[in-house]
């Protein structure tokens, strides 16, 4: 989302799945909250990341990071530099999820909050109803003011021009929850630091290599609010 309007967090329930990738790749599903261009960018992600260069392995543990110059100098994976402030005793940054959805039989979800605190400014972390830390405003540039830009969703990264790691669950997107990787109960914090639904107006869907790549938008549901899946095989994109 892009409109012009001023977020000041985001959440959602968002399932987790297994995935075998090579060194040389990763791929998340996550939130991310930005504010600036190019070499300015702020830019605040969390969720679930398979990334074996990260964490020597090809689990699906939780994620963060974030960086103010549009991955220049500034910024980092979970607290391998300062920056990210732990609160809690059992911050779960970088561990190993305890489940996975299982295609055709379980979805395995967390719940994932990133909201602005109205009085200091600083950006905190939640998982459920834990907090695990914040983001000091003093961190950014441009966040400090606010988040223009919500993403919800997934993306993977080779670090050759050859084939792209699945993204999600593998699967492209279905309406059955069971079988594709799902956003679901997806809501910003506005501007007045309320938790509201999404605007459908002011939804865009994007995925940049259609043939590897698909995002479903599949509404209001009672069960599941505001919901979509994701993902797809990867494979030779662009090529």
């Amino acid at each position: 989302m892009l409109d012009g309007t001023i977020y000041r967090g985001a959440e959602a329930e968002i399932s987790v799945h297994s995935l075998n990738l090579q060194d040389n790749q990763y791929s998340k599903g996550q939130i991310w909250l930005e504010n600036g261009y190019s070499g300015q960018l702020n830019s605040i992600q969390a969720g679930w990341a398979v990334h074996p260069r990260i964490y020597g392995d090809s689990v699906a543990r939780f994620t963060i990071y974030w960086t103010r110059d549009g991955y220049g100098k500034t910024g980092c994976y979970n607290t391998q530099c300062p920056g990210f402030v732990v609160l809690s005793r059992n911050p779960r940054i970088g561990n190993k999820f305890s489940g996975s959805s299982v295609y055709g039989k379980t979805s395995f979800y967390f719940t994932l909050q990133i909201s602005q605190d109205r009085s200091t400014g600083n950006w905190g972390l939640k998982i459920g109803n834990e907090v695990i830390g914040y983001w000091p405003k003093e961190l950014f540039t441009e966040l400090n003011k606010g988040a223009p830009l919500v993403r919800y969703g997934g993306n993977t990264f080779m670090s050759t021009a050859e084939i792209s790691p699945p993204m999600g669950n593998g699967h492209f997107p279905v309406a059955d929850f069971l079988k594709t990787a799902h956003f679901k109960n997806f809501l910003v914090i506005d501007t007045n630091y309320k938790r509201v639904n999404i605007e459908v107006k002011k939804l865009r869907q994007y995925a940049d290599y259609f043939e590897c790549f698909r995002v479903m938008y599949l509404g209001y549901r009672s069960a599941s609010g505001m919901s979509f899946s994701y993902g797809g095989p990867g494979g030779r994109c662009g090529i």
